[in-house]
Formats: structure tokens, sequence, C-alpha cells
């Protein structure tokens, strides 16, 4: 018997940033020493100011327990440039736990964070910079991305996917099966 679950997506706040960096250490199966937390607590702290031109948003279990997260932006200038074009927006990151993948809960998450970077910014055009694994690759292109290009950071490849004259997406139906 399928039972529902109930999921909820709602702003991310400072008292978030420690729990979204855990995970994200989590599903990058990449931990990470208290040093290397600590730097990342120090560069994101200043994105939960107000007025910030960062949109974090958190998915929360039904138990209240962060199961994913995910950031928008106007793009930072050394991510911003794709085969000589320069975009206007991007999505930074998108986390979900393996346990909630493939649930549709991505695809939410990323619509929330698409509309509000769209209602604040109005960009031209889009961007992601993504990890170079199928998985990945079909997220992005269900949603309509289109690959670009792709780079080496440290020992990571990663492929960037555009969107060139994006349009809100519609959130109004969201229901999770489990």
């Amino acid at each position: 018997m399928t039972k529902l679950e109930k999921i909820t997506i709602r702003s991310a706040v400072l008292d978030d940033l420690l729990t979204m960096i855990k995970l994200m250490n989590d599903v990058l199966e990449s931990p990470s020493t208290e040093d290397d937390v600590q730097k990342l607590l120090d560069r994101w702290l200043p994105r939960f100011v107000k007025d910030s031109r960062f949109y974090y948003y958190v998915v929360e279990n039904e138990n209240m327990n962060m199961i994913g997260w995910c950031c928008g932006r106007e793009t930072l200038e050394c991510t911003r440039t794709v085969n000589d074009q320069i975009y206007d927006c991007e999505i930074g990151q998108i986390f979900i736990l393996q346990q909630y993948q493939h649930r549709g809960i991505g695809r939410e998450l990323w619509k929330i964070v698409w509309n509000s970077v769209l209602e604040r910014f109005h960009p031209r055009n889009f961007l992601v910079w993504a990890l170079d694994k199928e998985s990945t690759h079909q997220f992005y292109r269900s949603l309509g991305g289109t690959r670009a290009g792709a780079k080496k950071t440290d020992d990571t490849i990663l492929t960037a996917y555009i969107w060139n004259d994006p349009k809100p997406y519609d959130t109004t139906n969201f229901i999770i099966f489990i």
C-alpha cells in the first residue's frame, strides 16, 4: 500500500546552515573536517542577510528533518561563462538525500527556486554547473536544459546546462508517495 508523506519546501534560515552543509556532504559522500565545515559556514553566512542575492530553500519531511536543499542566484563571476556566452542566473546547488531521490522532490524544489530567481532578477538566460553523472544529465534534460560544455575543477568534472528564454513553472500540484 502506498502512503502519502507530507513534504515541506520553505526558505532556508540561518539556523539551517550547519544542517545544509552536513546534508551536502552526505549526498556527495564527501566527509568534511571541522575546519572544512567552518570555512563553508564563514563563506555562506553572509548569504543569509536580508536582501541577499542568494535564494536558499530547504525540504523537510513530515518529521521536520531536512532531506534536501537548493540555492539559486545571479551567476557568480567564476561560473557565468560557457562557450563564450555569459549567463545571468544559476542554480548553484541542489541536494536531495538518496532515499528521497526519484520521487519528484528535486523537481519541485527546482521549480520554486527557479521561479524565485526569475521573479527577482528577470534573467534572459539560466545556467547550471552539475556533476558529470548520467542521473544528473537526465534530471536537467527533463527540466528543459541543454548540455553546453564541461570543465574540470579539482578532481571533479562539471557539465554546464543552459536555458535561453526561461519561463516560470507551475508549482500548484505536488504530492509525494513513499
